[in-house]
């Protein structure tokens, strides 16, 4: 989009910081009950699920995305969104690779939450310290 409006600007993306049981760090997670946040991690175990399969052969999207959704709605979360992208287009690729994304968004009680991540990063899902919390890469 930035390229597209011809905004002047530079977009740097950075990695996501993740608390050390893989929720993203979010404002909105001051939202979250006890048994929400609890809860709320159903989003990176849905991105490692999806990891997980791809390195198994998994390259259809349609069953990638239904894996996540399933994730999430094991966890009790409310599915918004579970689709799979090009990083560039954002749009649905006819096979995933590694660079594809899955976004994702679901509520947990009112607050919605989101992630994100490239399907084809450590599989398992493996995050780093940092000082804040944990980074994931891709």
């Amino acid at each position: 989009m930035n390229a597209d409006l011809n905004l002047g600007v530079e977009v740097i993306g950075r990695p996501i910081l993740r608390e050390s049981d893989g929720l993203a760090l979010s404002s909105r997670n001051a939202y979250l009950s006890p048994e929400e946040r609890a809860r709320a991690t159903a989003l990176w175990k849905a991105l490692k699920a999806v990891r997980n399969a791809f390195k198994g052969g998994e390259v259809q999207p349609a069953p990638l995305e239904d894996l996540a959704r399933q994730t999430l709605l094991a966890d009790g979360l409310r599915v918004d969104y579970a689709e799979v992208r090009d990083p560039v287009e954002l749009q649905r690729p006819e096979k995933v690779d590694a660079a594809s994304r899955l976004f994702l968004a679901a509520f947990a009680g009112k607050t919605r939450l989101i992630d994100n991540g490239a399907i084809g990063a450590a599989a398992a899902g493996s995050l780093t310290p940092t000082q804040f919390g944990s980074c994931e890469q891709g």
